[in-house]
């Protein structure tokens, strides 16, 4: 049973750890919400639900349709133009994809 706990705790931690990173937070601020949840799920995956929407998680950004050649990046949903190694707003690797 404490085996089973663990394993959901690490895959919710997991969770929090990439969709923070994809949301735009820091590596090292990633990391602190992964390790609140892991030990006390309870009380930190509520909070980062509540911080993840209030920091534009939901939110959809529309591209103006005059602009054809703009692109939206990924990971902040903003639009940028051109063929660019990192995103100008939220600077994340756009050539992974």
């Amino acid at each position: 049973m404490m085996r089973l706990i663990l394993i959901i705790n690490l895959l919710v931690a997991l969770w929090v750890f990439y969709d923070a990173q994809k949301k735009g937070f820091t590596l090292w601020q990633s990391f602190l919400w992964a390790m609140g949840v892991f030990f006390l799920l309870i009380i930190f995956l509520p909070l980062y639900l509540i911080v993840r929407r209030r920091k534009g998680g939901w939110q959809t950004k529309e591209v103006p349709l005059s602009s054809s050649a703009m692109k939206v990046c990924f990971y902040c949903g903003r639009p940028y133009g051109g063929e660019p190694e990192r995103c100008p707003n939220c600077g994340q690797n756009l050539k992974a994809f």
